[in-house]
């Protein structure tokens, strides 16, 4: 999809802060209104689909929307038309990162994005579901000034991608071991990507897989036919052997592992770890993720505690960000995001505590739940325990 971004420019009335954006003929419209000049809109932009993670990217860029006068925190009211239909979502948290509970709807404005994105944290394709296309148009207005300004503040978070403010290569590739429960050494690997060099890693990763031996690669993020033709991935010579060898594999999933999608591909990439030997890498971009709740089933099959799961997830936020356990965001990420996490992978309703429940048994049934036979889950169960 040809991809058209509009510039938009404010009015030098430094109140006028009402804007309007589209594809070739977007021409800005200034109001007249003293209470309109106060309040931030964004009128009838263009979208287009993000069809790696899912949503509708909006055709302004975060700084470009921010000078509007929107900020993170806010809370917005989002109109899509279609022709002559239109969908309101109201009250939505504007924020710097995906700060909301999986299953939430959000507009997010991620550092590294070219777009600001409306979509559902971990969840279905708001883009797909809702028939949008590139004849669609977007309002944004404020709904309230500052409202979730709380939860932006508290989980505010960025990384650096410079090489030279990381510890170690490990920690700038969140590489690391998977340990926890019974897993056999030097058996499954996880982190950050070997192909894909938006975040400026990939040939620290490829190296580390050449030191490590990895035998076979899980690319939870990536299509197959995108890597020869896309100017982000870089291939060393030791992940080109891999490929060539058959030792990849190529999942494409989105982070929306509500969707019946992502259960279809989980079932794929076992049933390839079955039919093939380790050491085994996993991996999306960040190895955040979708690299977290793969781990999570296989880290539970293999005995891990509760406690278990949150240290090795949370590797990548010390990694990343230099939050540490007993902190604030800590405490919030892990709620918000790993906590519930959990209780979806396993099946765990709110009134059931997490500490102490019986992990493996309901790792078994999940993947029974997604297709894979007993003797299947028994097979890749000796595949990582000892």
């Amino acid at each position: 999809m040809k991809k058209e971004v509009i510039t938009l420019t404010l009015s030098a009335i430094a109140l006028t802060v009402l804007a309007s954006c589209g594809n070739n003929n977007s021409s800005k419209s200034q109001s007249t209104s003293a209470d309109m000049a106060s309040m931030p809109l964004l009128e009838s932009c263009a979208i287009h689909h993000d069809d790696e993670f899912g949503g509708a990217y909006i055709d302004i860029s975060i700084a470009d929307f921010n000078a509007l006068g929107f900020s993170f925190g806010d809370s917005v009211s989002i109109t899509f038309v279609s022709g002559k239909d239109s969908i309101t979502f109201d009250d939505i948290g504007y924020y710097s990162g995906y700060y909301v509970p999986a299953g939430q709807d959000l507009l997010v404005g991620y550092k590294g994005y070219d777009y600001i994105k409306y979509c559902i944290n971990y969840g279905e394709d708001i883009y797909a579901a809702n028939g949008f296309d590139t004849n669609t148009k977007v309002t944004v207005s404020l709904k309230e000034a500052g409202k979730y300004l709380g939860v932006e503040e508290t989980l505010s978070i960025s990384y650096s991608d410079d090489k030279a403010s990381y510890p170690s290569d490990e920690a700038f590739a969140n590489f690391r071991e998977v340990k926890v429960g019974n897993i056999k050494p030097g058996r499954l690997y996880r982190g950050a990507s070997p192909l894909d060099d938006t975040r400026k890693r990939a040939s620290t990763v490829s190296s580390l897989l050449k030191k490590n031996g990895i035998a076979y690669n899980i690319d939870l993020a990536d299509k197959k036919e995108n890597i020869a033709t896309q100017s982000k991935y870089v291939i060393s010579e030791y992940m080109q052997s891999l490929i060539d060898n058959d030792k990849c594999i190529f999942l494409g999933m989105a982070a929306a592992y509500k969707a019946e999608e992502f259960s279809v591909k989980m079932k794929t990439m076992f049933e390839a770890i079955l039919n093939n030997e380790g050491p085994y890498y996993l991996h999306c971009l960040e190895g955040k993720d979708r690299t977290g709740y793969v781990c999570m089933v296989i880290e539970a099959l293999c005995g891990a505690t509760y406690e278990e799961l949150v240290e090795d997830y949370f590797i990548t936020y010390s990694n990343y960000y230099g939050i540490e356990k007993g902190s604030k965001k800590y405490e919030t990420i892990k709620e918000i995001h790993i906590d519930e996490m959990i209780r979806y992978v396993f099946s765990f309703d709110e009134k059931t505590g997490l500490f102490g429940a019986g992990y493996y048994s309901k790792a078994r049934a999940y993947l029974a739940s997604i297709g894979l036979s007993e003797s299947q889950i028994d097979a890749l169960q000796e595949k990582f325990s000892d």
